[in-house]
């Protein structure tokens, strides 16, 4: 167990010297977590290397002789980069991250997680916090060496007092593609939107309030990679005009996708799991479907089995009006189409009706691409979604045009890579040197913003009995008013989306090449290069190696 992230470290206290009172800086890896147990920092400058068109992060942590109020972080001498400042805080956790010899441990069960940018900013004496340092490289900046400064200032018993801190990035003369290659979805909550309102603000899913709110989460998940997005708003079965058949509302729907594709940067639209589980059957029972019909000019709704005759009726009215809709609209060639979440496995009723229905829908909506995250590959689906585990290692390899994503939730869990909060950073970072790996050109995850099960997800500190999952397996975003927080988990994915596009870039060139830099990195699907240092050498080289003529 991990109990200090520098309780290797020799006893040494260096930081910067401070300019004007009790303020001290020191420089430490972005990619290894400051926990609140930690008291021993060494200052550890690094000249972070990097591609135009990508970000790199700086982590700092802050120390003071005195209690110091009204701090504030600014970055001056970035010479065109762009640069944003923030204050980490820690989260409480209470959901351990199980089965894993690396897994962080705090005594007091916080963490390190969301980044805050306006909040008011105070130190205790003898304490730390951490300043995260977000730079932008710009397409058109100029290869070389940059040195910025952070600059710290605050107010200590009614005086200002300030340190400074330089640092450095190294620009390579590699520009990184404009569009990300790795298509990136993470589930988001409807019902949470409402979190960024007012305190105590009953916010309904489809009104004009939501959709003033839901931008804020679409913007902050684009800018850190997310380009596909999954509506939880469904077009609604409703009488047509002469009350003898149903046709569909598609108001909500529209408004939810034109808000993915204005805000979301949206590349594929993952339509809503068309049936679900039937729990009283247990986990490999037979799923069950909504449909909708009409009876004596009565619109009559009902969940019914798989082998429901009026279903086969159902889907042959849904999927071709959903297609003519999306077709209108411009979206259906980006639209692929979910079925069942996690589908069991061979022999059970839920792989039976799994099978049974892909049928029907490609019948009715012909073209339509089927996904849904599974344990393994399952007969009727288009593009598996599989859960990384031993077996991605032999999967066959995926052929000319098509595609196959990966996907975590609260598994795996042991050595594996995941998300959870008390992962080491590198293990986020390298979930997208897995899909490179493995082929795969997808990553799904659950769990975007589902604040509702906590009444604190800010702080983590009212852990509702219904969520069981590691900590950080709900959300990698934070509430606050009118805006989300990003987390380091959230730059650390955001990275390692960017270094994908890297290892494409070098597959370019020799795809033999680019598998020797992953193997470098991913040894198996659970075994990896988890020293920061060396991961980030065999980074630098990469964009050595594509520097050159």
């Amino acid at each position: 167990m991990k109990k200090s992230i520098l309780s290797f470290a020799t006893v040494l206290l260096v930081g910067c010297a401070a300019d004007n009172g009790p303020l001290s800086i020191f420089q430490t890896e972005p990619l290894t977590q400051v926990l609140p147990c930690d008291s021993v920092f060494v200052d550890r400058p690094d000249t972070m290397s990097a591609a135009r068109g990508e970000n790199v992060t700086f982590q700092f942590i802050l120390t003071s002789e005195q209690d110091v109020e009204e701090l504030s972080a600014e970055v001056t001498r970035t010479k065109g980069l762009g640069v944003k400042t923030g204050w980490v805080h820690d989260v409480h956790n209470e959901n351990p991250t199980w089965g894993t010899d690396d897994m962080l441990e705090d005594p007091g069960n916080d963490y390190p997680d969301p980044i805050f940018d306006d909040w008011d900013e105070a130190i205790t004496a003898g304490k730390h916090k951490t300043v995260w340092v977000d730079v932008a490289i710009p397409r058109d900046a100029k290869p070389g060496l940059h040195t910025c400064r952070l600059t710290v200032k605050g107010t200590a018993e009614g005086k200002e007092v300030s340190a400074t801190k330089d640092f450095k990035v190294k620009v390579y003369p590699v520009t990184l593609p404009e569009e990300q290659g790795l298509d990136v979805v993470i589930w988001y909550q409807a019902a949470a939107v409402r979190y960024l309102g007012d305190k105590g603000e009953e916010v309904e899913v489809g009104s004009d309030r939501y959709y003033e709110l839901l931008p804020k989460i679409c913007e902050l998940a684009a800018a850190y990679g997310q380009n596909c997005w999954k509506p939880q708003e469904d077009p609604v079965a409703v009488l047509n005009a002469d009350s003898t058949d149903i046709a569909f509302d598609f108001t909500t729907y529209d408004r939810s996708v034109e808000t993915f594709v204005k805000y979301g940067n949206m590349r594929h639209l993952h339509n809503n799991q068309f049936g679900s589980r039937n729990f009283a059957l247990g986990w490999d029972g037979g799923h069950v479907f909504d449909i909708a019909y009409v009876e004596n000019k009565e619109l009559k709704k009902e969940t019914v089995n798989y082998n429901d005759p009026r279903l086969k009726e159902y889907i042959y009215k849904y999927f071709p009006a959903l297609q003519q809709h999306l077709r209108e609209k411009g979206w259906l060639d980006m639209s692929l189409q979910h079925l069942i979440d996690e589908p069991s496995g061979p022999g059970t009723d839920s792989q039976k009706s799994y099978t049974m229905v892909p049928e029907m829908i490609h019948d009715a909506m012909p073209g339509m691409k089927i996904l849904d995250a599974c344990f393994s590959p399952i007969e009727g689906q288009d593009i598996p979604v599989v859960l990384l585990g031993p077996n991605i290692a032999t999967m066959p390899p995926v052929e000319e045009g098509q595609q196959r994503f990966m996907y975590t939730a609260s598994g795996p869990v042991g050595p594996f890579a995941n998300r959870f909060i008390q992962l080491p950073l590198l293990k986020t970072r390298i979930l997208h040197w897995l899909n490179y790996r493995y082929n795969e050109s997808g990553y799904l995850h659950w769990g975007l913003n589902y604040w509702t099960y906590f009444r604190d997800p800010v702080g983590l500190t009212d852990v509702s009995t219904k969520c069981y999952w590691p900590g950080g397996d709900t959300h990698i975003i934070y509430p606050g008013h009118e805006k989300a927080y990003p987390s380091i988990r959230l730059c650390a994915m955001r990275d390692g989306i960017r270094d994908y596009d890297l290892l494409k870039m070098v597959e370019a060139r020799d795809p033999e090449k680019a598998m020797e830099f992953a193997r470098r990195v991913v040894f198996e699907p659970d075994s990896y290069e988890m020293d920061p240092a060396k991961f980030r050498e065999i980074r630098k080289d990469i964009l050595e190696y594509l520097s050159q003529e």
